[in-house]
């Protein structure tokens, strides 16, 4: 925009002077402004091109045989040391390419032809200076002078418009640079916390089958151990020690409450249920089917949550063995009062005929049973679809039960 302002600036300045010098506006002066306008639109519009200076070439050749035109050759200088400089990488460029292919010599002689028109204004101003003596040849000093020097600022605004180019696609690489390197640390830092978080998920669980391993199976031998003394004391009628052994079997069985109740707290707090559904969906498909996952369940208790992975095996399992479908969907939902699960596939060809449901499918609704809920399977839509629904009021009643015992333990 700064260019193009100077550039009407030089016009403005031109017609001025133009006036002065013919003591009012002619149509021979609106003729040159017109031409010497549609001459630097037509620069603007072809740069770099190099016949883009042609259109100020011939204004300038113009000028030569009307006088009143030569007002203008600063602005056609102007644009064509715009284009001069537009051109000359491009045109430098290209001659490089060319001395590698061809004679040096012939580069040369095409750099100068493409260059030439850029000092067609040199004709007039010098034509004027050498013809005309008195106020005229002042006027073409001073054009020449001014010509001479606002060609040098269009070069110069040219180099500079082609420098801040040449900055704007550094920092336009440095800034997508920057965005692909906040990227990849953002990746880096999200798989460093899914790591850390898979690290606490499995010594939680690490922790829980420990316990239950070693510290539930002592207890439950300590309360076999005081049941047998308490029948022995019973048979010897030793009511003092049976009801020492009554308080310390107890206090065992409240022991054993709590450990299991924390067992439960660590199984299911170590039970990434995100990461349980892509294994299983990744490990059924067996490479040889696409899965869709569309998880909407955050979290769900242990049980729960194996419960609806082994089914998805199952339903996956028995979609590739059993029917020619390519893609399958997997989707969970969590509603106010029920986990579903939908398992859909496009192609169930096999699966729809009655023999095809086997043993696979009655577990799947013997698991679903098992947890208080439904799970139902057949033909729908192209395909085959495995639906279950599992209820959320046994687990609430659970908690609320854990929440209650542990009130009478704190008492």
């Amino acid at each position: 925009m700064g260019r193009i302002a100077g550039w009407l600036i030089l016009l403005g300045l031109g017609t001025l002077c133009g006036s002065w010098y013919g003591s009012g506006v002619s149509g021979t002066l609106i003729a040159g402004l017109l031409a010497s306008i549609a001459a630097g639109a037509l620069c603007e519009w072809l740069l770099p091109a190099p016949g883009s200076i042609w259109g100020g070439a011939l204004v300038s050749l113009l000028a030569t045989f009307i006088q009143d035109w030569l007002f203008f050759l600063p602005a056609l200088a102007f644009e064509a040391g715009v284009g001069l400089g537009a051109m000359v990488p491009d045109t430098g460029s290209a001659g490089m390419k060319d001395s590698r292919a061809k004679d040096s010599g012939l580069a040369r002689p095409r750099l100068l032809l493409a260059l030439l028109p850029a000092f067609f204004w040199l004709i007039p101003a010098m034509a004027d200076l050498i013809l005309f003596r008195g106020l005229t040849q002042r006027y073409a000093l001073l054009a020449l002078l001014t010509s001479a020097l606002t060609q040098g600022g269009g070069l110069a605004c040219a180099h500079l418009a082609a420098v801040k180019g040449r900055v704007w696609r550094i920092e336009d690489t440095e800034r997508y640079r920057i965005r692909q390197l906040h990227g990849r640390i953002n990746d880096l830092d999200e798989e460093r916390a899914q790591a850390t978080r898979m690290a606490h998920l499995s010594e939680r669980t690490r922790i829980a089958r420990d316990i239950h391993d070693n510290v539930g199976h002592l207890l439950t031998r300590a309360i076999m151990q005081i049941q047998a003394g308490r029948v022995v004391a019973q048979s010897k009628g030793d009511q003092s020690t049976e009801r020492i052994l009554d308080d310390v079997g107890k206090t065992l069985d409240e022991a054993m409450t709590t450990i299991r109740r924390s067992v439960h707290d660590l199984e299911d707090e170590g039970t990434d249920f995100a990461s349980q559904m892509e294994d299983a969906s990744s490990e059924a498909s067996m490479g040889r089917l696409k899965v869709d996952l569309n998880n909407g369940i955050e979290t769900a208790p242990a049980p729960v949550c194996r419960c609806l992975a082994t089914i998805v095996r199952e339903a996956l399992t028995n979609t590739v063995r059993h029917s020619s479908a390519s893609s399958a969907q997997v989707i969970l939902r969590d509603l106010p009062a029920f986990w579903q699960m939908v398992v859909q596939d496009d192609g169930g060809s096999q699966q729809s005929q009655p023999d095809s449901r086997g043993m696979g499918l009655a577990d799947m609704e013997a698991r679903a049973r098992a947890l208080g809920g439904t799970a139902n399977s057949g033909p729908n839509r192209q395909g085959w679809k495995v639906f279950v629904s599992l209820p959320k009021e046994p687990w609430s009643n659970r908690s609320a039960a854990e929440h209650g015992e542990d009130r009478k333990v704190m008492a």
